[in-house]
């Protein structure tokens, strides 16, 4: 019995502990993650290990590669890096006994790259040789055995066995060249070569060589592996360790590690990798290190949205982009030209990583924590795109993304693009309105703001409406009136900045909209400084198939929340604009412009279809309180009442997301003992420490076995409330 207890102990502190790192992400508004393990363990069979290689293969086993070292140093160092790998059969829950799958003495083996054949499910990987005491800043120039040296394995059984290291060199590298590094990280397939379909099917695995150093070429095969050659073409310009994605038009995005600043280096092939156009600066802000990219779903493929998703570390203030800390992901709507909406994953060392779309449709992510252990993260997509909203509302901002306010909300194809705007602690409060959650707000003054509307481009050569709200205040900041120059314009626009239609206020305190007609305007001092507004705009659109037909502009203000309408038959339109102009064209941006004589603060900014969407249902849920079963958005005694209810509960059937509102906090699909601990971490952050232990009643739904646990809970709860931010 007591080898039981001692067992059950063990395995209890264990899950709180890991639960500690759960409370820390429900408390900052980072994802929550369905699962977490360190798959390759520093001290477990070799002192490091780093530079992961990591794919899904087509059975959904996860296999991840990574070089297993005796110490910190690259290749080159003293003592042999072997090439190890390991498997998970169970999404990530556990992984198989480290394997060597090359060691031979006097080599180090490094930069796995895998790449799985979706037609034959054959996985290919190639990675690479060196010297011992000879790394890739040493080499001579050649393709014999005292230079670098690309090999290969096939897998044809989802990675259960290997056939053996093949030398690939002579088929993948010049003789000029003296490295050539293939990774780390995932090779692609690829399938939309429209023009070119004879190149669908091909694998494509992205290298770097030297000389000059370093420039990346294109590994690929086009007989589903069995040769190999490359690409007649390298990168233009710096491409250190790097990833490609396929764009729906063909062409290939290849994103690389810089050089130096905070921008990663990105190049165009157009010929399914045989060349690459000149370079282009990335939009991510991040240090120089090897990062994840990967296709989640596109349009073409039957999927909603076209998303790209980009992860690495966010900085040591997320970010920052100026350290290996804190990993996150990004998320490209617009294939690849922008990247928006950071989530932080995970708090603490964050160095390389891979990302992947798993066959259930969640994401798994592998990253380097304190640079000698590979840990594997699995979430949703949801965690991501945290902001629920109603169907018919297109866009949101309310300028909360804490890592990057100019990048996150609803809807949009990119980021804004800012010149001289800021952002401001707290939202603009109107009461019974939720903008609370975002508590952040634009601040603008001799500034403007840019952002495209991506897939919900409005047409104006069609017969349907257009709503848009937001939150405005005037600010009397500076204290005077200067009675000029405190405009603030909302100017909608085409694809080259081309105002289609307009609305806002003037400086002389009035209301306004203009084109789609004429100017048509409130009297002066309509608008009071420093009260916050509700701006609700609609644009009715026609064709031009009547001789009559005309767009029309119209305009409302709300100072009071009271006096918003409940429907939209009840708004009163004081300001409708004329109807002599009618528009072909498309509103494919919005830009918010104010003048150098006020501070306009701006929030909550909505667009849609209906006007339900854009104000009486504000569209964005509060997040979840983990550990509030009752609803009421804190954590006290009804709340343990409601889980003691629902111990042994069955949640399998339901969604992740609603099995940790029922109490399934693990989301295992079972309340049960595991899920108490977690209870009482939750518990007592909320409330204090200790504070679950002063409840007058805790009842044991587990007889000796609930006593430890609860022991156990509340002695770990202290240790753990230390590490909750």
């Amino acid at each position: 019995m007591r080898n039981a207890e001692r067992t059950l102990q063990v395995a209890l502190v264990r899950h709180l502990l890991l639960a500690c790192a759960t409370l820390a992400l429900a408390g900052s508004g980072w994802a929550a993650v369905l699962g977490q393990s360190d798959a390759l363990v520093a001290g477990n069979g070799y002192h490091v290990y780093r530079i992961p290689g990591f794919a899904v293969a087509q059975d959904g086993s996860l296999l991840l590669f990574a070089e297993g070292r005796p110490s910190q140093s690259d290749p080159g160092g003293p003592g042999d890096i072997d090439l190890v790998y390991t498997r998970s059969t169970d999404g990530g829950r556990n992984w198989s006994s480290v394997s060597a799958l090359h060691d031979l003495n006097g080599f180090d083996y490094s930069d796995p790259r895998v790449v799985v054949d979706r037609t034959s499910g054959d996985v290919h990987l190639q990675y690479v040789q060196w010297p011992t005491n000879t790394g890739q800043a040493g080499v001579p120039v050649g393709l014999g055995s005292n230079s670098s040296v690309v090999y290969h394995q096939r897998s044809t059984d989802n990675g259960q066995s290997w056939s053996g290291p093949a030398n690939i060199n002579g088929q993948v590298k010049d003789p000029s060249w003296a490295s050539l590094n293939t990774g780390p990280g995932r090779g692609i397939q690829l399938q939309w070569q429209d023009g070119a379909p004879d190149r669908n099917g091909r694998l494509l695995v992205p290298a770097h060589h030297r000389p000059p150093s370093y420039r990346g070429v294109a590994l690929h095969s086009d007989d589903g592996g069995a040769t190999w050659t490359y690409g007649s073409g390298s990168t233009p310009g710096f491409a250190d360790e790097s990833e490609v994605v396929e764009l729906t038009n063909g062409d290939l995005l290849w994103d690389g590690r810089q050089s130096g600043g905070a921008a990663r280096n990105r190049f165009i092939s157009r010929d399914g990798g045989d060349t690459w156009s000149d370079p282009h600066q990335g939009d991510i802000t991040i240090t120089a290190v090897d990062a994840g990219l990967v296709r989640y779903s596109a349009r073409r493929s039957g999927d909603d949205r076209d998303r790209i998703l980009f992860s690495g570390p966010l900085g040591s203030t997320p970010g920052a982009g100026n350290s290996r800390d804190n990993i996150g992901v990004w998320t490209s709507y617009d294939e690849g030209r922008t990247f928006i909406n950071p989530v932080q994953i995970q708090s603490g060392s964050a160095a390389y990583s891979v990302i992947e779309r798993l066959p259930d449709e969640t994401i798994g992510l592998v990253y380097e924590v304190d640079h000698n252990t590979i840990r594997y993260v699995n979430f949703d997509l949801v965690e991501l795109e945290k902001a629920e909203h109603p169907a018919s509302m297109s866009h949101y901002d309310g300028f909360g993304n804490a890592i990057a306010p100019f990048r996150g909300g609803v809807g949009w194809s990119g980021a804004w693009t800012n010149a001289g705007a800021s952002v401001a602690a707290g939202a603009l409060e109107f009461d019974g309105y939720y903008t609370a959650g975002d508590e952040q707000h634009a601040v603008l003054r001799g500034a403007s703001l840019t952002r495209r509307l991506g897939a919900g481009a409005f047409d104006l050569d069609a017969n349907h409406a257009l709503y848009a709200s937001l939150f405005v205040r005037h600010s009397s900041v500076d204290g005077t009136d200067s009675g000029g120059n405190e405009f603030l314009d909302i100017l909608l626009q085409d694809a080259a900045g081309a105002t289609l239609a307009a609305f806002g206020v003037g400086s002389g305190e009035n209301f306004f909209v203009n084109q789609l007609g004429a100017v048509v305007s409130a009297p002066a001092d309509s608008l009071a400084r420093d009260r916050t507004y509700l701006l609700l705009v609609r644009i009715v659109a026609q064709d031009g198939s009547g001789g009559a037909n005309a767009d029309q502009i119209s305009l409302a203000w709300y100072g009071d929340p009271a006096d918003v309408p409940a429907a939209e038959a009840q708004v009163d339109w004081q300001l409708v604009g004329t109807t002599t102009e009618n528009s072909a064209e498309t509103i494919e941006q919005i830009r918010l412009s104010a003048g150098v004589s006020a501070d306009w603060l701006v929030d909550g900014l909505r667009i849609g279809s209906a006007f339900d969407a854009v104000v009486v249902d504000t569209g964005v849920s509060l997040p979840d309180v983990l550990g509030d079963l009752n609803g009421d958005r804190t954590i006290t005694a009804e709340d343990w009442a409601v889980f003691r209810g629902r111990m042994r509960l069955d949640t399998s059937a339901l969604p992740s997301e609603q099995r940790r509102r029922e109490g399934d906090f693990n989301s295992s699909g079972l309340v049960d003992l595991a899920d108490f601990a977690e209870f009482v971490v939750l518990f007592n952050a909320a409330n204090g420490d200790n504070a679950f232990a002063s409840l007058r009643a805790v009842p044991e739904p587990g007889g000796r076995a609930m006593f430890a646990l609860y022991a156990i809970a509340v002695v770990g709860g202290r240790q753990i409330a230390r590490c909750v931010p």
